[in-house]
């Protein structure tokens, strides 16, 4: 039986270890999703050291695949797209035209005429963890220029729900991706599907591997030497104040207690993570990558 894993999410996971390392799932979704016939040869990677956006280059086709934390917020959208308004003096939107604005941005800086890419087509697939309107989990979301009335063939867009994927569904990329927000590899071990099985092989492996359980016992003794060390710093503090013989002073000592403790629980555990990380073999790039700090200042702490 797979444990379940607790140290990746959907973004970490899918991102670093399976659209990298295993183009010929992350082929099959993009076939399965986007109606196209793209072969392994076909994907080139770039940009794949942001955690929440993948972008791939291919023969034809330009395609982002950008994960769950990238919630949209339609009703934020409004006044950016559009300065309409109805009778009730309501803004009129629509969802594509804030689905092309974010897709947009994600676009931006990516220079497509200086290398070449200008007669390529777009394709900006969105997963989510929660729902979205309309009855099914995967849905083509058209691209529309409301000056000149006419739609968009270069750019397309679609928006992938987690939540809504059936639990038994035929379809195998419905299953594809439900197996990427589940935390129980279980059920997919002995599936039909060579793909399914794949990939669930693939998590659990990671899940028993090295780095996962550094992870976790990293994340382990930063959490037990935080509640220790607040607990002293909570019991210093109550004694200084009691010292002033006051009760303005117990409560200040306890506050004052308490954030001391905090920031230097926080800063002592980093220093020693990230030295333990460094032991373990991770090079000082993959220390500062990973928990997310300025590798010059991982340098001289290791120094």
């Amino acid at each position: 039986m797979c444990n379940k894993l607790q140290s990746i999410g959907l973004t970490d996971f899918y991102f670093k270890e399976l659209c990298q390392r295993r183009k010929d799932y992350l082929v099959f979704i993009l076939n399965g999703i986007c109606n196209l016939n793209l072969k392994e040869s076909d994907i080139e990677f770039s940009n794949t050291e942001e955690r929440d956006i993948c972008t791939l280059k291919t023969i034809n086709y330009d395609i982002k695949v950008i994960s769950s934390n990238l919630k949209i917020d339609i009703e934020a959208q409004i006044k950016l797209n559009s300065n309409e308004k109805n009778e009730n003096g309501e803004y009129v939107y629509d969802v594509s035209r804030s689905f092309y604005y974010l897709a947009v941005l994600h676009s931006r800086g990516y220079d497509y005429k200086e290398k070449g890419y200008e007669k390529r087509r777009s394709i900006v697939v969105f997963l989510y963890k929660y729902d979205i309107a309309g009855d099914d989990s995967i849905q083509k979301i058209g691209m529309h220029n409301y000056s000149t009335k006419v739609d968009y063939d270069d750019m397309l867009v679609y928006a992938v729900s987690l939540e809504k994927i059936p639990e038994n569904s035929k379809i195998e990329l419905d299953r594809a991706l439900k197996l990427l927000s589940s935390l129980d590899m279980t059920p997919y071990l002995d599936d039909n599907s060579s793909v399914i099985r794949r990939a669930a092989d693939m998590l659990c492996d990671y899940d028993k591997s090295e780095k996962a359980q550094m992870e976790r016992d990293a994340r382990n003794k930063q959490e037990l030497e935080q509640y220790t060390l607040l607990n002293a710093a909570k019991k210093e503090g109550h004694e200084e104040g009691k010292a002033e013989g006051i009760e303005e002073g117990i409560e200040k000592g306890i506050v004052i207690g308490e954030e001391k403790g905090i920031e230097k629980g926080k800063k002592e555990n980093q220093l020693e993570t990230i030295k333990i990380l460094f032991e373990t073999g991770l090079s000082k790039e993959d220390i500062a990558k990973h928990l997310r700090l300025d590798l010059e200042y991982v340098k001289e702490v290791l120094k």
